[in-house]
């Protein structure tokens, strides 16, 4: 792992980057969760996603957006934020212009961030979302982007939490061809808090992306 600045349009911005040893391996680029609630890429879970890739092979980056500690300029909007995304996914596949498939994975408000991205771009082959924020509840920008992908969730989340899960994947298949599988782990909050909680959560992503990837199924 090597750290390194990534010239944003704010700014520099800070990221950790992972290269695979296999030749052409697929990429993988880490949302972290919402900077204003203190969520930055090396917070346990925005760091169990990224190892989940690299402990598989996958070349993978974790970043900070603007304004959030070593990143460059102030605190960005939505809109601002996906600029940010859009820099790294241009910066890994321009790093490795072999590999022909790369996955988003986002806690939190990253997890929507991620959604929001795979429309913009479809070359986008896979993708998780882990513990996404319940509150956020604008799916205007979905159109149809037939793929697969991984929700993963505490089972000790709230019940409107889990609510929210159920919708998410009713709307992602009615509005965009989306098929989401739900994995819940045992016990965890949307903290995973428990070391246990996150070890879980760490095995449940790198066993479904492997077994994806493997199996190439994903568009």
């Amino acid at each position: 792992m090597v750290d390194l600045m990534i010239s944003g349009e704010a700014g520099k911005l800070h990221a950790v980057y992972h290269k695979s040893d296999t030749p052409a391996a697929p990429l993988a680029v880490v949302l972290a969760g919402n900077p204003r609630q203190k969520c930055h890429m090396n917070d346990r879970v925005s760091y169990a996603m990224f190892r989940a890739f690299m402990d598989i092979g996958f070349s993978v980056v974790r970043f900070n957006y603007r304004g959030v500690n070593n990143s460059e300029g102030a605190i960005g909007t939505t809109a601002e934020n996906m600029l940010d995304i859009a820099t790294v996914i241009d910066w890994i596949q321009n790093k490795n212009e072999d590999s022909d498939r790369i996955w988003l994975a986002g806690n939190q408000l990253g997890a929507w961030y991620v959604l929001q991205a795979m429309m913009r771009r479809p070359e986008v082959s896979g993708f998780a979302l882990v513990s996404p924020d319940p509150t956020i509840a604008d799916f205007a920008f979905l159109s149809p982007r037939p793929n697969r992908g991984l929700l993963l969730q505490g089972a000790n989340e709230s019940d409107e939490a889990k609510a929210f899960a159920t919708h998410l994947t009713q709307v992602l298949k009615k509005q965009a061809q989306i098929d989401l599988e739900t994995i819940r782990v045992k016990n965890a909050d949307e903290h995973y808090a428990q070391p246990a909680d996150l070890r879980q959560m760490y095995n449940d992503l790198k066993a479904y992306v492997g077994r994806e990837n493997a199996d190439d199924k994903l568009l």
